[in-house]
């Protein structure tokens, strides 16, 4: 089997880990997000000894990604450090010192060695979890370079996205109340696919209502710049090769509004917005295309939204669920009171559950168990200090910014800095008051979209040496 049969072959395979994620559960179980975590490290390290060996190329050099590599590292660093029992006294968690007589073995003035995270077994599960998602990301930057297999992802994505959703659709409207073969214990009503919480199917079905759109408008630009369409050629294009397209979208986003997820609905809008005047101002929508293909998707959104988003519209209207949203305000307050404690070295990655347990008050009430602060980055402030929080942040403003310029300085196939971008703005928006980024199969599939994204962000020419063994 040659080189590129072989590069193929292990991007085929890391495409098809990313699409199977959602089916168990989201992959938001021990089992499945171990195995998501296995799979990739697997993927990961043939692609290593290749690398090593010569036998595969680095299309994008990692000189080039160090800006997000670095403090990417950085920040698994930090969290591996929060579970070392090397730190002194003053920054260990205050349960560690409740905690120390008894697991010394309850002798007088004996204590156990503390550390930072409240609960070290559960900050090296969010490390592996985080670890996995950089290595999707990784994989897909150096296999992504080719321009087929980044059409092939994208393709891929959205053929997923419509079987799930069609599935979800399936159940739904049978009303079986069921994920798969288990009985449905939360979200009754809700459309949810594979997945428990409806706010995170909401945010997948979303990316792949982008994948959908993105795929849609690509079909319809010329094939050479500034080269016109006949009326046959133009009738043959839309109703072939971009209509497709636009059906999944139109499928996804039946399913996506039958979640019944505000958030999600609102938050793929914005992106949906974005996406298109990302395509405009990269010149893959000609002017006088525009305003029919602005017409055209939102007609199609018109109909998706008078047709299955009744219940999703009259919670935006009435906001039915005003108590959860009093309730998220105040575990707001107290995630801020919990990162003052401890602005600089939080309180362990992935432990907001047991450390916020220590700040509940009276203003939640009611007998709800809060796994998460329903804000991304409040959250990630609380468990790993601000300075780390930062520099995560800074992780994704660098790949924001390499995928603009992708789409300046590019002249073709600028759908994927476009996608990665759109992507970046509906879970961004999306985890000002949720938490599906941090779902594994929401996050493995926005790691594959950043690392196709950044791929093809740069020119050829600059690539060319580095790249020439892998296209």
């Amino acid at each position: 089997m040659g080189r590129m049969a072989v590069n193929t072959l292990l991007f085929r395979l890391l495409v098809a880990v990313v699409l199977l994620a959602p089916l168990p559960l989201g992959s938001n179980r021990p089992w499945s997000s171990s195995l998501l975590a296995v799979s990739v490290g697997g993927l990961l390290a043939v692609w290593a000894v290749r690398a090593a060996t010569g036998r595969v190329p680095t299309p994008v050099p990692p000189a080039l990604l160090l800006p997000v590599c670095l403090p990417y590292a950085l920040v698994l660093g930090w969290a591996a450090l929060q579970t070392a029992p090397v730190m002194p006294p003053s920054l260990w968690h205050p349960m560690w010192a409740e905690a120390g007589p008894v697991l010394a073995g309850g002798a007088q003035g004996a204590s156990a060695r503390g550390m930072i995270s409240a609960d070290p077994t559960m900050t090296w599960t969010a490390l592996l979890r985080l670890a996995c998602h950089g290595g999707i990301f990784w994989l897909a930057v150096q296999f992504g370079r080719d321009r087929g297999r980044a059409r092939e992802a994208v393709i891929a994505l959205c053929i997923a996205g419509t079987v799930y959703a069609a599935y979800g659709l399936t159940v739904h409207l049978a009303g079986w109340e069921s994920i798969l073969w288990l009985k449905k214990w939360a979200y009754s009503g809700d459309l949810t696919a594979t997945f428990v919480n409806r706010n995170a199917y909401g945010a997948y079905a979303g990316l792949g209502v982008l994948c959908c759109i993105g795929l849609f408008v690509n079909a319809l630009r010329p094939r050479h710049a500034g080269q016109g369409r006949g009326a046959y050629d133009l009738v043959e294009t839309l109703l072939v090769h971009a209509l497709p397209y636009l059906a999944c979208g139109l499928v996804i986003g039946t399913a996506l509004l039958l979640s019944h997820s505000r958030g999600a609905f609102l938050s793929t809008g914005l992106a949906l917005g974005a996406l298109l005047i990302l395509l405009a101002a990269a010149g893959m929508v000609p002017r006088r295309m525009a305003l029919p293909l602005v017409g055209a998707v939102a007609l199609v959104a018109l109909v998706t939204v008078s047709a299955s988003g009744d219940t999703t519209i009259t919670r935006l209207a009435e906001q039915t669920s005003a108590e959860q949203d009093a309730g998220r305000t105040n575990v707001y307050r107290l995630t801020m009171d919990a990162i003052a404690d401890a602005p600089y070295t939080g309180m362990g990655l992935g432990t907001f559950k047991p450390a916020f347990r220590m700040y509940r008050d009276t203003t939640l009430p009611e007998p709800l168990v809060w796994e998460f602060a329903h804000n991304v980055p409040l959250e990630l402030a609380m468990d790993l200090g601000v300075p780390a929080a930062a520099l995560l942040g800074l992780c994704f403003a660098v790949i924001a910014g390499m995928c603009l310029r992708g789409l300046m300085v590019r002249r073709r196939d600028r759908l994927y800095p476009a996608l990665a971008v759109a992507s970046m703005v509906l879970l961004g928006a999306h985890g000002l008051v949720d938490f599906s980024v941090q779902m594994p199969a929401v996050a493995a599939t926005f790691a594959l979209l950043l690392g196709l994204g950044v791929s093809q962000s740069w020119n050829t020419r600059a690539l060319e040496p580095a790249s020439a063994g892998d296209r």
